[in-house]
C-alpha cells in the first residue's frame, strides 16, 4: 500500500511540475478526464498521508513504535528499490546465462564439426576400402587372365614350333626330291644325246657300208641291205626303250624312298623316341614332385588366407599344372640328374663324344 501511495504521490508530483513549467496555457490545454484523474490522485495521496500520520501517532505511543517505523520504514525502501534490484539481477543472469549458453553453443558446434569430420573420415575410409577390394578383385581376374592367355600362348607356340619342323622336313624332302628329278632330267638328257649319237653314228656306218656294198653288187643286195638297216635302227629302239624304262623304275624307286624318309621324319615329329621318351618321364617326375610343392603350400595358404594374400600369390596359380617355366634351378639339376641315371643315356653319349672308340 505504501509503495503504491508512493508511486501516485511521485506521478503526482512529475504531473503537477510538468503543469508549472508549461503555465497557464499548459493548464487551459489540460482536458476535463486528465484533470479528475489528478484530483483522484491527491485524493490518494492525502489518505495515504492521513494514514500514515495515524499509524505513526499510534505507534509512537508504544515501547517499540520507533523501532517498528524504522523498519517499516525500512521495508518501505526496500520494496522501493527491489524492481531495480531484480531487474538488474536478472540482468546480469541474463546476461551469465547468454555467455554460457554461446559458450556451451560454441563447443557443441566444435563438437559436432568434429563428429562431422569423423563421419567423413569414416565414409571415405569405408569407400576407400571398397575400392580396394573392387581393384584386388579386378586384380586377381586379370592375374587369372594372364596366367590364362601365357599357357595358351605357351600352347600355340608348341604347336607353331612342331608345324614349323614340319615344314621345314616337308621344304628338306621337296628340295631333295627336287635335286632328284632334276638329276634324273640331266641323265635323261645325256642319254637321249647319247642314242642319238649312237643312231646318227649307226645310220652314218650303215650308209657307208650300204654304199660300198652297193658298188659291188648294186641289184642283187639291195633288199639285204634294207633288211639290216631296219634291224639295226629296231635294236636301237629297244635299247632307248630300255635305257627309259630303266630310269623310269629308279625314279620310282628314288620316290619310294622319299615317301620312306617322309614317314620316317613324320614318325620322329609325332612319336617320341626312346630317349625323348625317357626324358619325358624325367620332366614329369619332376612336375609331380613341383606338384607336391604346391599342394603343400596351397593347404597352408588356405589355413593363412590373409597371408596368401599379402604375399600376392594366388590360389589358381598354386592349383595350376607346372610348366616348364616353373622349374627351380633345383628342379632342372633333378632332371639332368633323372636323365643321366640311366645307363642307356651314358652310353648314346659316349657314342656320340667318342665315335672312333664306339666304332672299334
Amino acid at each position: 500500500m505504501g509503495s503504491w501511495a508512493h508511486g501516485l504521490v511521485g506521478v503526482r508530483a512529475k504531473s503537477r511540475s510538468l503543469v508549472r513549467s508549461c503555465g497557464p496555457a499548459a493548464m487551459a490545454l489540460v482536458p476535463a478526464p486528465e484533470s479528475s484523474f489528478l484530483s483522484s490522485l491527491n485524493v490518494e495521496r492525502k489518505r495515504a498521508l492521513d494514514i500514515q500520520k495515524k499509524r505513526e501517532d499510534l505507534l509512537e505511543d508504544t515501547e517499540h513504535g520507533s523501532k517498528i517505523l524504522g523498519l517499516h520504514h525500512d521495508l518501505q525502501a526496500l520494496a522501493d528499490v527491489l524492481d531495480e534490484r531484480v531487474e538488474s539481477k536478472l540482468g546480469a543472469n541474463e546476461k551469465a546465462f547468454f555467455v554460457a549458453y554461446k559458450s556451451f553453443m560454441f563447443t557443441v558446434q566444435k563438437e559436432f564439426k568434429e563428429l562431422k569430420q569423423k563421419a567423413d573420415e569414416e565414409e571415405t575410409k569405408t569407400r576407400r576400402d571398397a575400392k580396394i577390394q573392387c581393384l584386388e578383385k579386378e586384380l586377381d581376374w586379370f592375374m587369372n587372365e594372364a596366367l590364362r592367355l601365357d599357357e595358351l600362348v605357351k600352347k600355340y607356340k608348341k604347336e607353331l614350333d612342331k608345324w614349323k619342323g614340319k615344314a621345314d622336313a616337308l621344304e628338306d624332302d621337296r628340295q631333295f626330291l627336287e635335286n632328284q628329278i632334276k638329276q634324273a632330267k640331266r641323265t635323261n638328257k645325256s642319254l637321249r644325246s647319247a642314242v642319238e649319237q649312237a643312231q646318227s653314228s649307226a645310220y652314218s656306218a650303215l650308209a657307208e657300208k650300204q654304199s660300198s656294198q652297193a658298188q659291188d653288187r648294186p641289184t642283187e643286195d639291195e633288199p639285204t641291205q634294207c633288211t639290216a638297216y631296219s634291224g639295226l635302227s629296231q635294236e636301237l629302239e629297244e635299247k632307248y626303250q630300255a635305257t627309259v624304262k630303266r630310269l623310269k623304275q629308279q625314279l620310282v624307286q628314288e620316290q619310294k624312298q622319299a615317301a620312306k624318309l617322309r614317314a620316317v621324319a613324320d614318325r620322329q615329329f609325332s612319336e617320341p623316341s626312346e630317349l625323348e621318351a625317357f626324358f619325358v618321364d624325367c620332366v614329369e617326375k619332376a612336375k609331380a614332385d613341383i606338384t607336391e610343392r604346391r599342394k603343400a603350400a596351397l593347404e597352408q595358404s588356405r589355413a593363412l588366407r590373409s597371408e596368401a594374400k599379402s604375399r600376392g600369390y594366388p590360389e589358381t596359380k598354386l592349383a595350376q599344372t607346372p610348366t616348364l617355366d616353373d622349374f627351380t634351378v633345383t628342379d632342372r639339376r633333378k632332371v639332368v640328374e633323372l636323365l643321366l641315371s640311366s645307363e642307356h643315356v651314358l652310353q648314346f653319349l659316349y657314342d656320340k663324344l667318342f665315335p672312333e672308340a664306339s666304332a672299334c
